[in-house]
């Protein structure tokens, strides 16, 4: 058994590791292999270009944005180095809301006027999730070792996750490990049932039923809500090593296991892993590029996201988004590497509106796909 590592050892670790809207526009990136974005976010218009905040911190710019998450009415973008996030309507590049920022597009302040019901302190080395349903919006706020909870279009919070009802606290497991507590969320979904967050340097994945703060379920941690030990009992079907990132499908959950080099798939409600992508079937295995860069392998996987056609991968290290048919662990198209499965070159050929840099989520809607680009300070649509 692996032991437990300190708090700056975790710290450590997790940086080492890590450094669609319905419209008129035609085509799906499923449909076209090297895919091709075809709008950008947060580089006015450009798709050469990959300046951090492009033009001054604004309603149109960018830095670092590490989660997109898309819905029937526009785009969410976690702005990490803004400590923010922006809402984009329609098929709009510039937002129309902002969260974390009281209500200004300038400014990009860390917990700005102190830690509230109002504030984001996201962290740089994160990609921060945020998550959609018919009542309000989620969002790893993880530096604040938490996850708020706003209602409708409301910027203000109105339910907080790992701080025990406190709003203005942000201490990492507060009151102890346990079914409250957080240290780095950086994930979150949501299903009919309740609240699923990914609770990163605790190595586990939390669920918590209808809108309580207290989890009733722990994945990774072989049930115990009390320990946080990376890969706990070894790795396999059950363990977890610093997970980023969860996607909610129809039959169970995917959860991006970065530091094993891998994504989970959970059938229905059980906490043993059923599937495994990037480590050809085995459980046991955690090799960064297992086999060696193909349609097969993951290197820090950061981002997943589910749809009828199948699954979405952002490989974080291998610059790249894979695409996988149905159940199958084979991709069968990859974006940001012009069509080649072979070759994991950050910006191959250049910033382009074919290239990625270091992707840190991917969200699809309706067929459309959106990349969080995070290193090139950009969002792209295919």
């Amino acid at each position: 058994m692996i032991k437990r590592l300190s708090i700056s050892a975790s710290i450590i670790l997790v940086l080492l590791c890590i450094t669609g809207c319905d419209d008129s526009e035609s085509g799906t990136g499923v449909e076209n292999n090297p895919a091709t974005a075809t709008r950008v976010y947060g580089q006015g218009g450009s798709f050469t270009s990959g300046t951090a905040n492009n033009g001054g911190i604004s309603a149109d710019s960018l830095s670092r944005p590490g989660c997109v998450v898309a819905d029937s009415d526009g785009v969410y973008v976690a702005d990490i180095n803004n400590h923010r996030v922006l809402y984009f309507e329609g098929s709009s590049t510039t937002a129309t809301r902002v969260y974390g920022q009281g209500g200004s597009f300038t400014s990009g302040t860390d917990n700005n006027g102190g830690i509230s019901a109002d504030s984001l302190y996201l962290n740089t080395e994160m990609s921060p999730s945020v998550a959609v349903d018919s009542g309000g919006v989620y969002i790893a706020d993880t530096t604040n070792h938490r996850v708020l909870y706003y209602s409708g279009t409301s910027t203000t919070a109105t339910r907080v996750y790992g701080q025990g009802n406190s709003f203005t606290s942000g201490t990492a497991n507060n009151g102890g490990i346990s079914a409250d507590s957080l240290y780095y969320p950086s994930g979150v979904a949501v299903d009919s049932g309740g609240v699923y967050i990914v609770d990163c340097c605790n190595c586990r994945v939390l669920y918590y039923a209808g809108t309580s703060t207290t989890a009733t379920r722990v994945y990774g941690q072989g049930g115990s809500f009390t320990t946080n030990t990376g890969n706990n009992g070894g790795v396999s079907a059950s363990s977890l090593y610093y997970p980023r990132s969860i996607a909610v499908g129809s039959g169970g959950i995917y959860v991006a296991d970065m530091s094993n080099m891998r994504v989970l798939y959970f059938e229905g409600t059980s906490t043993t892993a059923t599937r495994v992508y990037g480590q050809g079937g085995s459980f046991t295995t955690n090799t960064g590029n297992n086999g060696g860069i193909s349609a097969d392998s993951l290197r820090c996987p950061t981002g997943v996201a589910v749809d009828s056609d199948g699954v979405y991968i952002a490989d974080h290290h291998n610059s790249r988004l894979l695409f996988y048919s149905g159940t199958s662990t084979t991709a069968t198209l990859v974006y940001g590497q012009g069509g080649n499965f072979t070759t994991d070159t950050a910006n191959n050929g250049g910033i382009s509106a074919g290239s990625l840099y270091y992707p840190g989520s991917v969200a699809v809607y309706s067929g459309r796909v959106y990349v969080a680009d995070t290193d090139n300070n950009r969002v792209l649509f295919y």
